[in-house]
């Protein structure tokens, strides 16, 4: 039954052309059969424009609403000979990937890869490359979203696309494999997990205040993540009225556990505000034990 439908559906497309010539020559005997299908086959050629065109203007509207509102794993696509002169012939086209975003900062992770054409970023996705880690470069980029839309006004940015559950052109850009969680009891995980389920809740009206407080469960208990998301929502003004000083405390906190998010998150937000010295933050990491990488310091370490 289905064949026969299928079959059906498919005589009804072939046959479309064919009765529209048929109706033209009923009511204009002086038009050829031939004329008619130029005609036709113009038709079909503005149809194509058209849809290629609204396909783009969508595209076009997209990318402007995930720059305003940016989230972890956007993929930015980016004409980097507006970036950069000093490319070979064949360097044009450069993928980029969202990792962090800190109250007004976005951190990009740049790819390795660069492309002579722009369907080549396309197809990099759909063949899995973003999957693997080297795909992309160890160092983070912080960037302003006013910077980011001086990029997108220039044409560096030339289109954003967001990943649906992980995937994008029917592949993974992460390594879909879990990562195997410890059966430990850790104080403070188990409110920081409500936390985040309560922040993704969007048919909660009060899930801000109880991710709110889960967070500030965890954080008093000493987990360094909930310390992280604790410090987010003061950072975002989520709930809780903004308020640096609490945010960069918790990203401190974090921070002499050794946690790498609390770090970065911290040296973003001092180097925003006049009272912070990024120099004595790393000097009380340093005191505290922790294990710290910086590649450039205008100042010494004791």
């Amino acid at each position: 039954m289905d064949n026969i439908e299928g079959q059906n559906g498919i005589d009804k497309t072939m046959k479309a052309p064919i009765t529209i010539v048929q109706t033209l020559l009923r009511f204009n005997r002086n038009l050829t059969v031939a004329n008619i299908l130029k005609m036709i086959a113009l038709f079909f050629l503005c149809l194509f424009i058209y849809k290629k065109s609204s396909q783009s203007q969508q595209e076009d509207d997209n990318s402007l609403t995930y720059l305003i509102s940016p989230k972890v794993d956007d993929i930015y696509f980016l004409d980097f000979r507006l970036l950069n002169e000093n490319l070979r012939p064949n360097e044009k086209y450069r993928l980029a990937k969202v990792v962090d975003i800190t109250g007004e900062i976005v951190t990009l992770l740049y790819g390795n890869v660069f492309y002579l054409r722009q369907q080549s970023l396309k197809d990099s996705i759909r063949y899995g490359q973003l999957r693997y880690k080297e795909y992309f470069e160890t160092k983070r980029y912080d960037l302003k979203l006013s910077q980011l839309k001086a990029m997108y006004d220039a044409g560096a940015i030339y289109m954003i696309k967001r990943p649906d559950h992980n995937m994008l052109y029917g592949n993974y850009i992460n390594d879909p494999e879990p990562k195997k969680g410890s059966t430990l009891y850790i104080p403070g995980k188990r409110e920081n997990l409500a936390g985040l389920s309560f922040k993704q809740s969007s048919y909660l009206e009060s899930n801000l205040q109880q991710a709110f407080e889960q967070f500030s469960r965890s954080s008093q208990l000493g987990f360094a993540e909930g310390q992280v998301n604790l410090g987010q929502m003061y950072l975002n003004g989520e709930y809780i009225e903004k308020d640096l000083s609490q945010a960069m405390y918790w990203f401190k906190q974090a921070a002499l556990q050794s946690d790498k998010s609390g770090v970065l998150k911290y040296v973003i937000v001092c180097r925003q505000v006049s009272y912070c010295q990024e120099g004595d933050f790393y000097q009380e990491l340093t005191d505290a034990g922790v294990n710290i990488k910086v590649k450039k310091l205008d100042f010494k370490l004791n």
